[in-house]
């Protein structure tokens, strides 16, 4: 036998279904927890199981105690299961299983997420592990939770890109596939003008708060509670005027959560290097690090979280699976959504019912 190719074939197996699993949303997956109160039950069961036996023992022998019992029918391990069954599978019903593509929009179960991509020059910086540039590995970021999105669907995402200012690139959308296109033709080495200072008087070329801002403004006001910002950026405004919080603070006036991930190295300089060149600045190449103590005051005010990736991949491919979802009515984006399934199991528990009410007569 060729167990090599059993064990590939294995592997693969899992991976489908791994894949498949992270493909199902649930419109009301906190009633998930509702399966798992069967097995409380079960184990309370199973104690008194015990204590009675104990007490059948004091009886006399356990197989002859049994003996006296008529109708045992109701008792058996099979009955428990189907019992068992039922509730679980009604259950994940309740909770609103929905997986694979519909027709049409329909309920969009998911949330409403504007990327913010920091492309000043200090994310020029190439201090990554990999020795990838910060904007790459932010952006590589971003195509993760592109395939997870398409993996799930439901999810609508813009895409705001700053320096001096930022620039819509996206709307919000659920069309992954325009979103990675626009992606893949962006580049910090070469930015939109639109983000370039609009003349000499810009008092810094990072202006962290006006894209928020813009984040902000991007949002679609019929959904509040299912909103959120996620900011890639290395915090390094050599401005240092906190003008970061007017964008927080837009944020928390619209009940927005801005999450950050921060990329660089935060214990050492790095230069920045442009088409080849290192900054100079006086005879002094320029050098930029992770400022998490501004990034992580962004995310602490904005009521969010802290992503600290510093000098490693963005572990960012499960952020949308962390959020609660929310259901809502898509009438304007009309992109196809997971189907609910909610009937498969509803039908399971009703067959797993009759089955326990005729074992238990």
């Amino acid at each position: 036998m060729d167990f090599s190719a059993w064990q590939t074939g294995l592997a693969t197996a899992w991976a489908d279904a791994w894949a498949f699993l992270r493909g199902v949303r649930c419109a009301r997956r906190g009633l998930l927890w509702v399966a798992l109160s069967r097995l409380a039950l079960g184990l309370v069961g199973w104690v008194a199981g015990r204590l009675a036996r104990r007490r059948f023992a004091l009886v006399g022998h356990a197989g002859a105690v049994a003996g006296l019992i008529t109708d045992r029918r109701g008792t058996g391990w099979l009955t428990r299961l189907a019992a068992g069954l039922a509730w679980s599978a009604l259950a994940v019903a309740v909770s609103g299983p929905r997986w694979g593509q519909g027709d049409d929009g329909g309920v969009a179960v998911g949330r409403d997420l504007v990327i913010v991509l920091d492309f000043s020059r200090s994310m020029l910086a190439d201090d990554l592990k990999d020795s990838r540039p910060r904007w790459k590995a932010a952006a590589d970021g971003v195509s993760d939770i592109l395939e997870s999105a398409r993996a799930t669907g439901g999810h609508r995402i813009a895409l705001v890109v700053f320096a001096a200012r930022p620039k819509l690139v996206v709307p919000l959308t659920t069309d992954y596939d325009h979103l990675a296109v626009r992606l893949a033709d962006l580049s910090a080495e070469l930015p939109p003008n639109e983000v370039r200072p609009a003349d000499d008087t810009a008092k810094s070329g990072t202006r962290i708060g006006a894209a928020l801002a813009l984040a902000v403004e991007a949002h679609d006001l019929r959904f509040p509670g299912a909103q959120d910002i996620l900011l890639f950026s290395d915090g390094d405004d050599p401005a240092g005027d906190r003008e970061w919080s007017q964008g927080v603070t837009a944020a928390r006036a619209t009940g927005i959560p801005v999450h950050v991930v921060g990329l660089g190295n935060p214990a050492q300089g790095s230069p920045i290097p442009i088409r080849g060149k290192l900054i100079e600045r006086d005879g002094v190449f320029v050098e930029t690090k992770l400022h998490e103590e501004v990034l992580t005051a962004i995310a602490t005010e904005g009521r969010g979280k802290y992503i600290p990736a510093r000098r490693d991949p963005p572990p960012v491919s499960d952020f949308l699976a962390g959020l609660p979802d929310f259901p809502r009515e898509l009438i304007d984006d009309a992109a196809p959504q997971p189907v609910d399934r909610s009937v498969w199991f509803f039908a399971t528990s009703l067959v797993f019912l009759v089955f326990w009410l005729w074992r238990a007569k």
